[in-house]
C-alpha cells in the first residue's frame, strides 16, 4: 500500500500509493515576492521529504522538468548534497524508514511565473506519482485569492520554530477591528485565539506565539495552522512547532 500526504494550505489529503510517503510542507501554487517592488531575488522552497514506510528496500526512478521558464531565470531541484538536472531520471534507493529531501531554488529576474513537475515512478509503484508545482511572482497573479492570501497573511518566521514564532499581516484599519487569528491543531482543534482588540494593537502588525494554548498550557511537537478571519473572508499558512 502506498502513502502519500500532501499538505495544502488547511487541508491533509491522504492518497495510497504503496509504501511511500511524500510531505510537501508547501502551497504547490506557490507565489513570490513582487518583482517590480524588490526587482530581482532568489526564491527558496521549504524542504519536501520522501520516506519508505515500508518494510523493504524499493528503488525509484525521480525525474523533474519545467515548462515556460522565463528568459534568464534558473530554477533548481535539490537534495542536501547535489542539484538533480532536469528532464534526466535519477535513481532513488530508500531502505525501510529512510527518506529523500528535496526543495526548489528559483532565480527570479522579472516579473513571470512557470510550471515545475516532479515525478516518482518504478519501485513498489503500480503508476507513477506526479507532483504538479506552479510558482508566480505577486505582480503576475491576477487579482484572487492567492494574491490577496499572500498579501494579507504571510507565512510565519521562523518556520519550523521552538519556541516562538512571528505571524505577520498587511491589514487596514478598518480590517484589523473585524479581524481575528486563530490557531488549529492538525485534528482540527482550536487551540490558541488572538482577538480583534489584539491584532489592531499589535505592533509592525506582527503576532509573536509563543506555542502555548489558551488556557497557557505548552503545546507538543507537530503541525499547525493558523487562520486570519476578517468578516466572512478567511486566509490559512501551515506552520511546524519543533522542540
Amino acid at each position: 500500500m502506498k502513502k502519500a500526504i500532501l499538505f495544502l494550505v488547511m487541508i491533509s489529503l491522504g492518497v495510497l500509493f504503496a509504501e511511500l510517503q511524500i510531505d510537501i510542507p508547501f502551497d504547490q501554487n506557490i507565489v513570490g515576492e513582487d518583482f517590480s517592488v524588490v526587482g530581482p531575488y532568489t526564491y527558496e522552497s521549504e524542504w519536501m521529504t520522501i520516506t519508505n514506510i515500508g518494510t523493504t528496500t524499493e528503488t525509484y526512478t525521480l525525474t523533474w522538468t519545467y515548462e515556460s521558464l522565463p528568459t534568464n531565470w534558473t530554477v533548481s531541484v535539490c537534495n542536501p548534497e547535489f542539484c538533480l538536472s532536469p528532464n534526466w531520471p535519477v535513481p532513488l534507493t530508500l531502505a525501510p524508514g529512510e527518506f529523500e529531501e528535496l526543495h526548489i531554488s528559483i532565480n527570479v529576474t522579472s516579473t513571470g511565473g512557470f510550471d515545475i513537475n516532479i515525478t516518482l515512478a518504478e519501485g513498489d509503484l503500480t503508476e507513477p506519482i506526479s507532483l504538479d508545482f506552479r510558482f508566480d511572482t505577486a505582480d503576475n497573479v491576477n487579482a484572487g485569492e492567492e494574491l490577496i492570501q499572500a498579501f494579507k497573511l504571510r507565512q510565519n518566521y521562523p518556520n519550523p520554530f521552538n519556541p516562538s514564532t512571528t505571524i505577520s499581516f498587511s491589514l487596514t484599519a478598518k480590517d484589523a477591528q473585524n479581524a481575528k487569528l486563530e490557531i488549529y491543531n492538525v485534528k482540527g482543534q482550536k487551540i490558541k485565539t488572538f482577538s480583534n482588540l489584539q491584532i489592531a494593537q499589535s505592533p509592525n502588525q506582527q503576532i509573536v506565539w509563543n506555542g502555548l494554548d489558551d488556557a497557557g498550557k505548552a503545546t507538543s511537537s507537530g503541525i499547525y495552522f493558523y487562520q486570519l478571519r476578517i468578516g466572512e473572508q478567511s486566509f490559512t499558512r501551515k506552520m511546524v512547532l519543533l522542540k
